[in-house]
């Protein structure tokens, strides 16, 4: 069997298995019609802080009262050496006295929406309109388009517009039930004994010879059905793409980091992270989708926005400290954004509405242009355009919009001349975000 073959047996495994989900097969193929080697580029790490996120309260600090209860009694925060400033609140002074070196932060982003749905494509894909993929769809498809698992996601925005599929994996121990059927299920790595199997070697090499020899026969049937055709067509198939899965398999700890964080709190980034790094490591993926949730406080909003943020900065902490462990940090770039900000007053339930301006935070490793800012608001937290050059307040420039952070990582990742990208021009300026 080839290694194009293979690849596309590997997918129909995991379809068979429920963990992956997307396009329908015919198109899926598409992008598997190149095999190559395991991927060692960068891995782009989406992560989207669902609901609509308040950065008067993080990265783009507003010392108002009416804005932000905290500026009452305390000032905005600064870092020595660095632009980048920060709101008292939440972990925001752990967060960025930690990764501010490895962090641009872009303020004044106009998504042009305060509607959730349209907020999130917007963000996440540079056009407002529906129908365009998501940034990790376009890399995944421009640098792995021959990997099975080349878009991993965990429920973001991850429309693929037919470039590719992307796989659903949040309980890998159904793939180790695949890759190993006839193991125990209760077969623990660090027993004293080997593996232990419900038949001998011999035993199972007799019922897997009769089970391929059952299932040519049934291939070869005359006068079949489509329906049943295609079934037994697929079923063949998955069965062959068995040696990939344990390709993964070998990477996927047995022990799952928990669902809880160090601050007691269900935090779901900790295990998306944790199975995207492993998915990277096997060399079958090139980027992924994580989400956090709980942006979304209409009321309440002092408490449940602080729980969110601290949240997804545990999350991201993690992500950056397991990569680290992994040996992989230096090749991760992370781009961090939600739907869209919080209005700069609260309403009558001491809680926040949907406002459009926004900020993002792209991070990577060493890189010449982070530890900077980009971007301003005004005091009332209006978007302010700026000369996409020289990047300074500029009255005859632009407005930063979701198209430009887009535009901006397809050229970060190299692919904004692939044919793959011009398929969905995205008409923005290009910012010097990189200079």
């Amino acid at each position: 069997m080839s290694v194009n073959n293979q690849r596309r047996d590997f997918i129909k495994v995991m379809a068979a298995a429920g963990l992956t989900a997307g396009l329908p097969w015919p198109l899926a193929s598409i992008a598997s019609e190149n095999p190559g080697e395991r991927y060692r580029g960068p891995f782009f790490v989406s992560i989207e802080a669902q609901g609509g996120w308040d950065v008067t309260s993080f990265c783009d600090p507003k010392a108002s009262s009416t804005i932000n209860h905290w500026a009452a009694t305390q000032p905005v925060q600064t870092i020595a050496g660095s632009p980048i400033q920060y709101a008292p609140f939440a972990y925001n002074q752990r967060f960025f006295s930690s990764h501010y070196a490895d962090t641009l932060v872009i303020n004044g982003i106009d998504t042009q929406t305060n509607a959730h749905q349209a907020g999130q494509r917007h963000s996440w894909s540079g056009r407002l309109a529906e129908g365009y993929p998501s940034f990790a769809a376009l890399a995944a498809a421009a640098l792995g388009p021959s990997l099975p698992l080349a878009y991993l996601s965990n429920g973001g925005y991850n429309q693929t517009a037919g470039l590719v599929s992307y796989t659903l994996m949040q309980d890998p121990s159904v793939l180790n039930k695949l890759v190993y059927q006839d193991r125990f299920l209760d077969y623990n790595p660090a027993d004293w004994d080997a593996p232990k199997f419900f038949q001998r070697k011999t035993t199972r090499d007799i019922i897997n010879r009769y089970k391929a020899e059952r299932l040519a026969r049934l291939q070869n049937q005359p006068h079949m059905a489509p329906r049943i055709e295609h079934a037994l067509n697929q079923f063949a198939t998955a069965q062959a793409g068995q040696s990939q899965l344990q390709a993964l398999a070998q990477y996927i700890p047995e022990t799952l980091v928990s669902y809880t964080d160090a601050d007691g709190r269900w935090n779901p980034l900790l295990r998306q992270a944790q199975i995207a790094l492993s998915a990277y490591q096997s060399g079958l993926c090139v980027s992924a989708d994580l989400v956090a949730w709980g942006f979304d406080t209409h009321d309440n909003h002092d408490e449940d926005h602080s729980n969110a943020l601290q949240g997804l900065q545990n999350g991201i902490e993690f992500l950056w400290t397991e990569a680290e462990r992994l040996g992989i940090a230096d090749r991760l770039i992370v781009l961090v954004q939600s739907d869209f900000g919080r209005t700069p007053e609260y309403n009558d339930g001491n809680g926040k509405d949907h406002w459009p301006i926004t900020s993002t935070l792209i991070m990577a490793r060493n890189a010449s242009w982070a530890n900077r800012v980009v971007g301003q608001t005004g005091a009332g937290h209006e978007a302010q355009s700026l000369n996409p050059t020289t990047l300074l307040p500029d009255t005859n420039g632009i407005v930063l919009q979701p198209k430009h952070i887009q535009q901006a990582m397809r050229e970060l990742a190299g692919i904004e001349n692939h044919a793959v990208c011009q398929q969905f021009p995205l008409n923005a300026e290009s910012v010097n975000f990189f200079s």
